[in-house]
């Protein structure tokens, strides 16, 4: 999977997981987190700062991943490629 963020026009590509931990990479304030945790943490940064408001159901790591890059898709912070 490959999808462009429209924030900065970063292209990152993998799977579902490796998607997030690349933005987790990068992201500032959420370091110590799990990757669960930055999910949260990366909707409710969403909600405050761009009044987006992606809801992701509790599930293993892989599931909320692809939920969270769905989400971001759907709610045109992501495009897929």
């Amino acid at each position: 999977m490959r999808i462009r963020l429209n924030a900065d026009g970063r292209v990152l590509q993998g799977t579902p997981v490796q998607i997030v931990q690349a933005m987790h990479a990068i992201a500032f304030g959420a370091d110590g987190l799990s990757l669960s945790e930055y999910i949260d943490w990366a909707c409710e940064h969403a909600a405050r700062m761009m009044d987006v408001h992606l809801e992701i159901a509790d599930g293993t790591e892989d599931e909320r991943a692809a939920a969270f890059v769905d989400a971001m898709i759907e709610s045109e912070l992501a495009v897929r490629l």
